[in-house]
């Protein structure tokens, strides 16, 4: 059985056959359904957030191992991801400190130098404190993020970003 509405509002005048299962949906009956799926959006969009969020921890990876470095040397490591360069200092015999290697004015490798116990940016003449990854000359308007170091057994492990 179908149902024959007239098209009197366009004023094509025609007549549409409409079948019984496809019955238009009432205004209140698609707004209510409208505002549901809305609702049911946004709370998805808020557990996906607030789970990524408590969720949003770096990793734990091994960087190197006790004697590997020798006192005034370095290591170039990534951290926390593969495309993100750090580097680890032994400044003294028990004295390890890490650092993202980018400088933070435009993004450029950091170079050690161990007879000034500096970071070196070649780009635009940055220079970093060694001890702290503080500015000690700019233009780089921040230190350098501290790359968090724990000693598990033998081995020095990142586990951790300190943003300046």
């Amino acid at each position: 059985m179908h149902n024959i509405a007239e098209h009197g509002r366009s004023g094509g005048g025609g007549l549409t056959i409409i079948p019984e299962d496809r019955k238009p949906v009432p205004r209140r009956q698609f707004t209510k359904l409208l505002t549901l799926t809305g609702l049911a959006a946004l709370a998805t969009g808020a557990w996906v957030f607030l789970r990524a969020r408590r969720s949003k921890h770096d990793p734990e990876i091994v960087v190197a191992s006790a004697g590997e470095i020798p006192v005034g040397g370095f290591k170039i490591f990534t951290y926390p991801t593969d495309v993100q360069p750090c580097i680890l200092l032994r400044t003294a015999p028990d004295t390890y400190v890490a650092y993202s290697r980018l400088c933070t004015h435009n993004s450029c490798p950091v170079f050690y130098k161990p007879e000034e116990n500096v970071l070196f940016c070649p780009c635009h003449g940055g220079v970093f404190s060694a001890s702290d990854g503080s500015v000690l000359q700019a233009p780089p308007p921040r230190p350098l993020p501290r790359i968090t170091i724990e000693w598990r057994g033998s081995n020095l492990v990142a586990t951790g970003v300190m943003k300046s």
